[in-house]
């Protein structure tokens, strides 16, 4: 009975929230790049409603440059996009389980967190290749299509700062996520957090 009336510390309903985000952002990353292996890119489509040629034939230029930057990179791409998706999955459904305080949840959770975040800092090592290539064609096409009625030197101005802000936002997410990667570890691994789940389990098994 006590401890049918052990609380849930405070904390823990923000870090099992924290653990969803991070595997649904890993099962979404996962799966939109093996999407990209798997149906082909098409550039033209990235370039409808840009209305001037020069622009259109450069924002298919960034497109067909990250196809195949992605292409050449497929031996190191694939069995990590594939490997953040199935992370990202068993993270989402252990979370879910350790909501409802099932005994095993809480530890399989633990690794897996640690999993997704030595496989996040492995990617962005050895895909950085790739994700510059993406970052030029993404920088590039919001330029355009936000300064089409500016000057040439104006637009041209805008995409190289848009660029740059785009190659600084690459270290500042990858802290952010490691840093609510830590921050999940903790909270997780914290006594009052094992002994909840310790006592929570074996109160739910109570007839």
């Amino acid at each position: 009975m006590a401890a049918q009336g052990r609380k849930r510390p405070w904390y823990l309903v923000l870090t099992l929230t924290g653990a969803l985000a991070l595997g649904m952002l890993g099962a979404c990353n996962g799966w939109a790049t093996m999407t990209y292996y798997r149906v082909p890119i098409d550039p033209s489509a990235e370039t409808r409603g840009i209305v001037d040629e020069e622009d259109r034939a450069a924002v298919e230029t960034r497109v067909e440059a990250y196809a195949r930057a992605l292409d050449a990179a497929r031996s190191r791409g694939w069995p990590l996009a594939v490997a953040t998706m199935l992370i990202g999955s068993g993270i989402i459904f252990f979370a879910m389980r350790a909501i409802g305080a099932t005994r095993g949840a809480r530890s399989a959770l633990v690794q897996l967190i640690f999993a997704q975040a030595m496989l996040t800092l492995a990617s962005y090592w050895l895909m950085r290749d790739v994700d510059d290539a993406e970052l030029r064609w993404h920088a590039y096409q919001v330029a355009v299509r936000r300064d089409e009625t500016h000057e040439k030197h104006e637009a041209a101005e805008v995409t190289r700062l848009t660029e740059r802000m785009a190659h600084a936002m690459g270290p500042v997410v990858l802290a952010m996520r490691t840093l609510g990667s830590v921050l999940v570890l903790v909270a997780l691994t914290r006594r009052r957090s094992r002994d909840f789940f310790d006592a929570a389990a074996p109160a739910l098994r109570e007839p």
